[in-house]
């Protein structure tokens, strides 16, 4: 398996199993807190739920990780590919997305800390400390993920032929629209990034396609 192939993989599987994950089984499975809680309370009810399930925590967010982090890498290596034109935008996409891999590791690493620290109920107000902090740590990601979904959708733009024109151009739409949308539409702002994964896995689809034609 050569790497055209493996991320023409990434870019279609990742984003549909991510919201699979996240968006369909995660709510599901877990369930949800009451919705009147906000800040301390909302994050020792996140906390007391996921002690409750236990090993399901785990089975849906390790998961989960992976291919948020496929995503990002699939992204990359997308903006890395274009070698005309546009190289320059994919190549300023490809470096923030690199940067951006390292987020839901970090942020990942700190949820299942602060849930080993609350099962343990040694120190419960440090763990939702650590749990607060690791859902900050995501805070500022949607808008460099706008930022460069809009970059590697201009470079498709501009080096003509490499991908559907419309693919280039959603991602441009896509991302600009996203990057003041996701903090004038808050909790909301999450469906935009849903968007900007539709013409990510189009561009799996059609370079996966190309592959098998030239195999």
């Amino acid at each position: 398996m050569n790497i055209r192939l493996l991320n023409s993989l990434m870019l279609m599987i990742c984003p549909i199993l991510m919201i699979v994950i996240w968006v369909v089984l995660e709510p599901l499975l877990m369930g949800e807190p009451d919705s009147g809680l906000v800040g301390v309370a909302l994050e020792e009810a996140y906390l007391k739920l996921a002690s409750e399930k236990g090993a399901l925590t785990y089975l849906l967010n390790i998961p989960g990780t992976f291919c948020i982090v496929g995503t990002m890498l699939g992204i990359a290596f997308l903006g890395k590919s274009l070698q005309g034109s546009g190289a320059a935008y994919g190549n300023l996409s490809a470096a923030i997305f690199s940067v951006l891999i390292a987020i839901p590791i970090i942020a990942t690493g700190m949820w299942f800390s602060s849930i080993e620290m609350f099962n343990e109920g040694i120190n419960v107000n440090m763990a939702i400390t650590i749990s607060m902090v690791g859902d900050s740590v995501f805070a500022g990601m949607p808008l460099f993920w706008c930022l460069g979904i809009a970059l590697l959708g201009l470079g498709l733009v501009i080096e003509k032929g490499f991908l559907p024109i419309w693919i280039g151009g959603l991602m441009l739409v896509a991302g600009l629209v996203g990057i003041p949308g996701i903090w004038i539409l808050g909790e909301q702002g999450f469906i935009l990034l849903l968007i900007t994964l539709v013409p990510a896995v189009a561009s799996g689809v059609v370079l996966f396609m190309r592959r098998a034609q030239e195999s």
